[in-house]
């Protein structure tokens, strides 16, 4: 029993040490006091590891969002990533925040990231078509120099539409919020939650990421969903990385992975969605010529995606029974399932 006790004081400590001061600097949160009684110290903890995920995802976010109006490719995929992670964190955390306040962010977030949208699209749609035919005979040089015209222009286009967008004044006003103004003081409302009850939490996305792996994904949009569950509990994961850090980082590994290889075939499969709408541009041709390639990475990709995501649960399995002694006790999200 000792040595249990004193195990869950060390990996409380460890949380603590990632988490750090900047903690306090989320809705007036104090910094825990000297004198604090040890429990006070328990509960906190899981509110303190929410605060610093939250205040780093906006951190950046304010980094890139500020230079949006002459941005590069990179600065674009960055704040967009930024304004996602945030987003799935402040769902993540939901019980612990203002709900009101919360969900009013979350949809800003949400346009914001769907402006960046057309032009990171346009951006990876050049990058993987023009590395499709490079060097491919079956593409002669006048329709290859058509097709990259044909993606200079399409990229363009996405850009004149951010800008339009980014002229408006709900942009102007959104960037300004994001920017210059803290996560309302509101919205946090719950100081007092323990680690237990935050890996609660982390638990949550993990449900659906279960029932879609308890058989190999096919299709489209199971793939689609899957990318999209498994970047979800990859955010919550990386908030709490440093409880049982060793399995904590081989399920991250394991999740960059898996996410990596469906990313590329949502990549495919909307290049793929874009020639179809623009084969007269293109010439249909080329168009039939692209797609044949592009069908056949979507296939090679699809296997290896799902050959990469079935390894996923069983590393969380690992992490979460290294983390069962930290959990609420009595009670854990299965349980509530």
């Amino acid at each position: 029993m000792l040595a249990t006790e004193s195990r869950i004081r060390a990996l409380r400590s460890r949380a603590f040490d990632f988490c750090g001061p900047a903690c306090g600097t989320l809705v007036g949160m104090q910094a825990p006091r000297e004198a604090a009684a040890p429990v006070h110290d328990a509960v906190a903890e899981g509110s303190r590891l929410a605060s610093a995920a939250l205040v780093e995802q906006q951190s950046r976010l304010r980094t890139t969002a500020a230079r949006l109006d002459a941005a590069s490719p990179a600065d674009i995929h960055d704040a967009r990533v930024a304004a996602r992670r945030l987003r799935s964190l402040l769902a993540t955390f939901g019980p612990l925040l203002e709900e009101r306040s919360s969900r009013r962010l979350r949809r800003r977030l949400r346009d914001l990231a769907g402006a960046l949208s057309g032009v990171r699209e346009a951006d990876v749609r050049r990058d993987l078509l023009q590395a499709l035919i490079k060097g491919n005979a079956a593409f002669a040089t006048a329709d290859a120099g058509h097709l990259r015209a044909c993606l200079r222009q399409s990229c363009a286009e996405a850009r004149q539409a951010l800008g339009r967008e980014t002229a408006g004044k709900d942009w102007m006003a959104l960037v300004e919020m994001l920017t210059h103004e803290p996560i309302p003081a509101t919205t946090m409302v719950r100081p007092d939650a323990g680690l237990g009850e935050l890996l609660e939490l982390v638990d949550r996305p993990w449900r659906e990421a279960g029932i879609l792996l308890a058989r190999p994904p096919r299709g489209a949009k199971r793939l689609h969903r899957l990318r999209l569950v498994l970047k979800r509990c990859r955010y919550a994961l990386e908030s709490v990385s440093s409880v049982e850090s060793v399995q904590a980082e081989a399920t991250l590994r394991r999740l960059r992975s898996a996410q990596n290889h469906l990313g590329d075939y949502r990549d495919a499969a909307q290049a793929r969605d874009w020639i179809k709408v623009n084969d007269e541009r293109l010439g249909r041709p080329v168009a039939r010529r692209l797609d044949r390639l592009l069908r056949a990475r979507e296939k090679a990709l699809a296997i290896e995606a799902v050959a990469r995501a079935s390894l996923v649960m069983p590393a969380y399995a690992a992490w979460r029974r290294a983390t069962r002694e930290l959990r609420t006790p009595g009670e854990t999200t299965r349980d509530r399932a």
